[in-house]
């Protein structure tokens, strides 16, 4: 053993390396690129931290501004962190029985919350079900011209839709369909582009073995969507529901073009934005705000788990 030492003591030695300088070196190197990985791990979080700050600041503003009272916001010259004296005074109108805000602007808060949430539950469902149908041909059925159409497809992706609002009103109004519903969802009933092309990523992954044993079994194509391929991708299916619910629930230019001009019809948009109007209180029309924004923090909340895993593409394993 000790012959062994001293041979390897004697060819570091001649190679001119030190044991004891070779394991120092080691060490300090190690110890550097833990100093570095650590100030790396600091600066990513401390970013991130800024980012959810910016984020999250607006709904604070909000929330600190519906609980503040009236004669504090005015009498203030600086904004306002807390308020000395707490009150929910501006969330009463809108959680009450009575009928102020009917009586205000013709039309109670929870009916526009109502009329918001049927028509877009509604187009979101069936475009969902019409795009992953046609994501689902474009990805595993064979057919002429496949190619050629899912590229005008994306084609028309490229198209702001702020330059065909003028285009679609006069088309609507020659149909008659101005000054209600169909205008609002009888375009959405068709599918989305967007959805189309992920939804098509999605279903690449889904292995084509499976589909073929699936024909052997006497499967025709729009069974095996219903039995192999839409349980496969139910995540990336909730990500795009998602997606579609919020831009819906947000929509606020097509009901102000064709369904202003009965209150019986106004979104919850539209009611909220009459709130600006007939209250100048900045209380109130925050708590308006918060109240509009709760119905979209239950949805992410209970599907965030399928969000998440549903925009990895590539759900399916070979």
């Amino acid at each position: 053993m000790k012959a062994y030492k001293s041979m390897i003591s004697s060819s570091d030695t001649v190679h001119g390396i030190s044991p004891r300088v070779s394991s120092y070196e080691e060490v300090r190197e190690r110890r550097t690129r833990r100093t570095t990985g650590i100030l790396g791990k600091a600066a990513v979080f401390l970013i991130l931290l800024l980012y959810a700050v910016c984020l999250m600041l607006p709904f604070y503003v909000l929330f600190v501004t519906s609980i503040t009272p009236y004669q504090e916001l005015m009498g203030s010259m600086s904004f306002i962190w807390w308020p000395q004296e707490v009150t929910w005074e501006a969330f009463v109108p809108f959680i009450s029985t009575d009928n102020i805000l009917a009586d205000d602007i013709g039309v109670p808060i929870l009916h526009g919350f109502l009329n918001t949430l049927w028509s877009t539950l509604l187009t979101t469902t069936v475009s969902l079900f019409v795009s992953g149908l046609a994501a689902y041909c474009y990805s595993k059925i064979r057919f002429k011209g496949k190619e050629v159409l899912f590229m005008f497809q994306l084609a028309t992706m490229m198209i702001p839709m702020a330059t065909m609002t003028v285009p679609s009103l006069l088309w609507y109004e020659t149909l008659g369909w101005t000054h209600s519903w169909f205008p609002i969802i009888i375009p959405g009933l068709f599918g989305g582009a967007t959805t189309i092309f992920f939804l098509r990523s999605y279903m690449a992954s889904v292995p084509n073995e499976t589909l073929e044993a699936a024909k052997i079994d006497g499967l025709g194509p729009f069974r095996i969507f219903l039995k192999i391929v839409f349980p496969q991708a139910i995540p990336a299916f909730i990500a795009q529901f998602i997606f579609a619910f919020v831009g819906g629930y947000n929509n606020y230019m097509g009901p102000l073009l064709y369904l202003s001009d009965d209150p019986q019809n106004y979104t919850l948009q539209l009611v909220v934005t009459e709130l600006r109007t007939f209250y100048n209180q900045p209380g109130q029309v925050c708590a308006s705000c918060l109240i509009a924004l709760v119905p979209l923090i239950i949805v992410y909340v209970i599907f965030q788990r399928f969000f998440i895993e549903g925009i990895s593409i590539g759900g399916g394993k070979e």
